[in-house]
Formats: C-alpha cells, sequence, structure tokens
C-alpha cells in the first residue's frame, strides 16, 4: 500500500501524457505478476520471495492502470459525458469478468491435474489478451501533443513541410515504454543540415 502511495506521486511517470504507454505496460506487468502466482508453488524455497514480488507489480498495475483509465475516459468523453463513458466502461469490465469466471468453471475441472495443459492454457489466453490491448491501444486516437507525438509532428513537418493530424501521428508513435526515439543533437551544426534530417 505504500508503494501505491509512493507511485501515485512520482513526477517522471506521466500517466496520463503518455497513457496509452502505461496501459500497455500496467496490461503486461500485471500477466507477469499473474504468471509469478502460477509457478510459485514449484518454488517453495522462494515462494515468498515471488508471492511478493508479485503482489509489488500488481500495486504498480493498481496506481498505473488506474490513472491511465482516467486518461482515456476523459479522452473518450466527446461531449462532456464522462461519467456515462465512465459506466458503460465498468458495466463492460463487470460484463467480461462474469463471461471469465463462466468460461473458468467449465475449464477449471478440466485441467485442474494437468499442469502443463494450465502452462500452455494460460500462455494462450496471455498472447492473446496482450495482442488484443495492444490492437486496443494502437486503436486510440490521442488528440493531445505528448512527447513522442511532438517529436513525430516536428519530424514530418521538419521533411514534408505540413503539419500532420493526429490520425497520422498516432499509429507511429511506439507504445512500449523506454522505445521511443531520442533526439540527436549536434552542437554547432549548420542550420541546413540540421533540417535536411
Amino acid at each position: 500500500y505504500f508503494l501505491a502511495c509512493f507511485l501515485s506521486f512520482f513526477p517522471r511517470s506521466k500517466l496520463d501524457c503518455d497513457a496509452k504507454q502505461w496501459r500497455l505496460f500496467a496490461d503486461v506487468l500485471n500477466d507477469v505478476a499473474i504468471f509469478m502466482e502460477i509457478v510459485a508453488p514449484a518454488f517453495p524455497g522462494c515462494f515468498t520471495l515471488i508471492v511478493c514480488t508479485s503482489g509489488f507489480f500488481k500495486c504498480i498495475v493498481g496506481v498505473a492502470g488506474g490513472a491511465t483509465r482516467a486518461a482515456l475516459t476523459m479522452h473518450q468523453a466527446r461531449r462532456d459525458n464522462m461519467a456515462d463513458v465512465s459506466a458503460k466502461d465498468g458495466s463492460q469490465e463487470t460484463l467480461v469478468n462474469l463471461a471469465g469466471l463462466l468460461f473458468s468453471l467449465f475449464l477449471i475441472p478440466l485441467v485442474v491435474d494437468n499442469l502443463l495443459l494450465t502452462y500452455a492454457l494460460y500462455a494462450l489466453f496471455t498472447i492473446l489478451h496482450l495482442y488484443a490491448n495492444y490492437q486496443a491501444v494502437r486503436a486510440v486516437c490521442m488528440e493531445t501533443v505528448n512527447r513522442a507525438r511532438l517529436h513525430l509532428v516536428l519530424q514530418h513537418y521538419l521533411k514534408w513541410g505540413e503539419v500532420p493530424g493526429p490520425a497520422v501521428i498516432n499509429p507511429q508513435e511506439p507504445l512500449l515504454l523506454g522505445f521511443r526515439q531520442r533526439l540527436k543533437i549536434t552542437l554547432g551544426a549548420p542550420l541546413h543540415t540540421v533540417a535536411s534530417r
């Protein structure tokens, strides 16, 4: 709980500016935490460490997921209807959780004694989950400018002489944290060589 409080005040996270990246990061980290909980019984000597690390990851997921949910809900509330969008999001999540519960009631008796099948199904569902979330985040077209989108806008402007719209820039935005392009600074270079890059 202290970790969650600490993370919410972490100044460099930019949870609202980089909501798409943090949303995807939270999904990946949540799947890693669940995987750690699944394999923890196989390592009795490290069980406590694995479960505590998984809990640590879930704290990060809670903060990043909640903050990005608010930012993305605000983005989707086009008619000043944030409460309506939030209610629909909550009811959709409840419906998905209910479907997952019903599916698990059918699936658990089939895999309860087969550890290899459990791991295989977890891997399959995790891949599907991450692919779906990647596509969902990629489909979001943010109209605000963050550092990565500004960099892409400036690159496009310097190359083509026109300011691109959000529909052009958003598909090019890197979605993995830490993989955005770094600016190369050349001190003392003539302006025409910098502009031609």
